[in-house]
């Protein structure tokens, strides 16, 4: 490994590799005062027939906002974002986020998602956002998929 590239084994499952070459900020992103925000996550995805596609999730908007708060990649995430969700809006919405994960999005669909993005609402009388993604047949499409909210 580079003198510009460290490891961190957070725990057995999780391994970060750091890249600390600086680059200037591309993005329309702004850091907070004493935090860091994701632009960027590059994903490697095993999928059903065990081979490997690469998903880059930019986080980088015309608008800066960072609305972006939650990915739920297993049952027990989903678990804890349906409960929050029921507590805070509501059974309904609690289910949708069950549903969500449990079905394809489209019955046409070759999966199940591989991952749910939550975003914070963009006010105290909206819902968060909540999308199903990566499941579909279509990675082409240049149309944003609806919240299941």
């Amino acid at each position: 490994m580079s003198a510009l590239k460290k490891q961190k084994f957070v725990s057995k499952d999780i391994n970060l590799v750091y890249d600390l070459s600086e680059k200037p900020n591309l993005t329309q992103l702004k850091a907070h005062k004493d935090r860091a925000v994701i632009a960027h996550l590059r994903a490697d995805l095993v999928l059903p027939t065990d081979k490997i596609m690469t998903v880059d999730i930019s986080f980088d908007t015309v608008s800066g906002f960072h609305n972006n708060a939650i990915m739920v990649m297993d049952e027990f995430g989903v678990e804890m974002i349906a409960t929050a969700f029921t507590a805070t809006y509501g059974q309904q919405h609690g289910d949708k986020v069950r549903t969500a994960w449990a079905q394809k999005q489209q019955a046409e669909d070759p999966r199940k998602p591989t991952y749910l993005l939550v975003q914070r609402p963009r006010d105290e009388t909206s819902l968060p956002q909540v999308y199903a993604i990566c499941g579909g047949q279509d990675h082409l499409s240049t149309e944003a998929p609806d919240s299941v909210i």
